[in-house]
């Protein structure tokens, strides 16, 4: 995977960051813009192994951010703090995070769904779904670490992208349920 960055009108095709290999999960997004517009942020791989990476949008180099696996960076609503998941295993991975200038964050150790996690508009808190196979929404409150359940489901549909309104008031999401009808036809020979 490539970044390609192009004008409104769709002219000024250009690729950006030609020596990342970008990784990410599945129908979530793999790149972020920074806060000032002037970076993306992505996870990938470049000849120094897997990490999180800005990636200067008037071309240049790559910062790198993290070394390790990193995926679907989402960036807080004021640029300070950057979510991204390490490692893939069994459905999720830990949720860390990293200042704009490479920091580490401190977060409570937990896992999640790979992608499965936005911030509130207003940056307290992170909304997230803890595994592949939730089907609810939790909430992590960034001032004190705190954790608690918003949904409770009762259907067992799949839940695979969403999102947080604007004002912040709703979870905008996609829900599937997997349904089949087994039937023999009999053709005539």
């Amino acid at each position: 995977r490539k970044l390609t960055i192009v004008s409104a009108d769709g002219t000024n095709a250009r690729t950006a960051g030609t020596a990342i290999e970008m990784q990410g999960a599945a129908g979530q997004s793999t790149a972020e813009w920074s806060h000032d517009g002037r970076w993306l942020l992505t996870g990938g791989r470049d000849a120094d192994g897997p990490g999180l990476f800005k990636i200067p949008v008037d071309g240049g180099t790559a910062v790198r951010l993290t070394a390790g696996q990193a995926s679907n960076p989402v960036r807080s609503p004021d640029g300070n703090l950057i979510l991204y998941t390490g490692a893939f295993v069994g459905g999720q991975a830990p949720l860390l995070g990293v200042r704009p200038d490479g920091t580490p964050a401190e977060l409570p150790t937990m896992n999640v769904r790979q992608g499965g996690y936005r911030f509130l508009p207003d940056g307290t808190g992170v909304v997230y779904l803890p595994s592949l196979q939730s089907r609810d929404f939790w909430l992590l409150e960034l001032a004190t670490g705190n954790r608690r359940q918003l949904t409770r489901f009762g259907d067992r549909s799949r839940l695979e992208t969403f999102d947080i309104t604007p004002d912040g008031t709703r979870i905008v999401f996609d829900r599937s349920q997997e349904n089949a009808d087994i039937v023999l036809i009999d053709l005539p020979e």
